[in-house]
């Protein structure tokens, strides 16, 4: 009898540590004020198949739906300059000599999910650069800069 007496005490005793531990298995931890900024572009060459791959920030991935939309095929697109930086807030902006438009995106898993197109070229960008200037980052073509938020371009 004490031994079951004994043991029941043992199961009430634990009741509480096991609610505590499953408590604390299911919170989140979340690091807030987190600057995501990258200082400079990076620049990425497309290959035939349109892909792009920066190996030493560990980012690669296929333009073929960013081409299709600025109607540029992947023949005429091989060996081009791509332009991405990442802003404060972790968004990818993307362009390149020939698009009309800068290209938003926001990461998914496994994917860059466009955000927004802003339109900054009506024949398009002729030598592109991003430039970080907190809290926009600033596209240079020719003699023409304009400033962009992940929503518009503001001209400079």
């Amino acid at each position: 009898m004490q031994k079951r007496t004994l043991s029941t005490t043992i199961q009430i005793m634990m009741l509480p540590l096991f609610a505590v531990l499953l408590t604390a298995c299911g919170s989140t931890m979340s690091i807030k004020n987190v600057d995501f900024s990258q200082p400079v572009e990076t620049v990425l060459v497309a290959d035939r198949d349109a892909n792009v791959q920066d190996v030493r920030g560990g980012l690669s991935f296929n333009l073929s739906e960013v081409l299709e939309s600025e109607g540029i095929s992947k023949d005429a697109f091989m060996g081009t300059e791509v332009r991405i930086i990442r802003n404060h807030q972790g968004y990818y902006f993307l362009a390149a000599p020939g698009f009309k438009s800068v290209y938003v995106f926001e990461t998914e898993e496994s994917e860059l999910k466009l955000l927004n197109k802003i339109r900054v070229a009506s024949q398009g960008l002729q030598d592109p650069a991003f430039n970080q200037r907190t809290p926009y980052i600033q596209l240079i073509d020719g003699g023409t800069a304009v400033s962009l938020t992940k929503d518009s371009a503001i001209q400079s």
